[in-house]
């Protein structure tokens, strides 16, 4: 086993460019002590991501990992590596998403956009995150963050003026309410445990969504915007680094003007 196993291990899904890649850059600029696991399907990718990170001044220790999170074999393959190098997880980024527009062009394509959009935006994230927990709940204080979208809120979707993308939308609805149910499965097994009166086993993770808005990334490249992906990975880097246990799990956030605010 690693013997760097005390330091806080953090690994983001979708890292090669973007916000992933952002979400990683600035924590590991302040925090080189940690230790940075990039994760994304395309391992060229993620190398040329790696040299980036060097050029902008990283030197923490910048692990890549092949996983695409819609293939089971990458995932216990991610997994194995994680437990055999650092035997714990103690911040997992869920940020590898899709965004398509719904097809017009008939049936067929229209169930394919609504099967494979949530299986990557959704299910996906259940499965690894499952995976994942064993080793999350080794660390002291575990934090799963899930990117969300504006359109992943219902009252949002309502009544702000926003993007059409059902497909994607809806996939991050379901997002939404799969974190909130991840948080009161975790609480019900803290409960348990106290119950017992024998003590905790493993840490509470903290389960959180943020929605980082629309970003000048090629993610996004359906609209205009000057939003840098720094300010979208505000809100990710800050419950990152919360140490004080400021923010609760089970809370969905966003970061506007430098502050963090709660999404309705």
């Amino acid at each position: 086993l690693n013997a760097e196993i005390s330091l806080r291990v953090v690994l983001c899904t979708g890292a090669n460019q973007g916000l992933g890649l952002t979400i990683l850059q600035v924590p590991a600029l302040r925090n080189p002590s940690t230790i940075y696991i990039l994760a994304c399907r395309n391992i060229t990718s993620s190398n040329e991501a790696v040299q980036k990170l060097r050029g902008e001044g990283v030197k923490a220790e910048i692990e890549v990992l092949q996983l695409d999170v819609t293939t089971d074999e990458h995932i216990i393959t991610a997994v194995k590596f994680v437990e055999r190098n650092y035997g714990k997880l103690d911040v997992l980024v869920n940020n590898a998403g899709i965004l398509v527009r719904a097809p017009d062009d008939g049936l067929s394509t229209l169930r394919e956009a609504y099967n494979n959009t949530p299986n990557t935006n959704l299910t996906s994230i259940a499965i690894l995150t499952t995976a994942f927990l064993p080793l999350l709940h080794k660390s002291p204080d575990p934090k799963v963050i899930n990117i969300t979208s504006g359109l992943g809120s219902i009252t949002n979707t309502l009544t702000k003026k926003m993007g059409r993308f059902p497909p994607h939308g809806a996939s991050k609805v379901g997002m939404n309410g799969l974190t909130a149910h991840m948080q009161t499965m975790e609480n019900d097994r803290i409960a348990a445990e106290e119950a017992k009166g024998e003590g905790i086993k493993g840490g509470h993770i903290k389960y959180h969504v943020v929605a980082p808005g629309v970003l000048k990334t090629a993610f996004t490249r359906f609209h205009e915007s000057e939003k840098d992906p720094k300010e979208g990975a505000g809100a990710v880097i800050t419950l990152m680094e919360d140490q004080e246990g400021k923010y609760p799990g089970g809370t969905q956030w966003e970061f506007v003007e430098e502050e963090m605010r709660i999404i309705p």
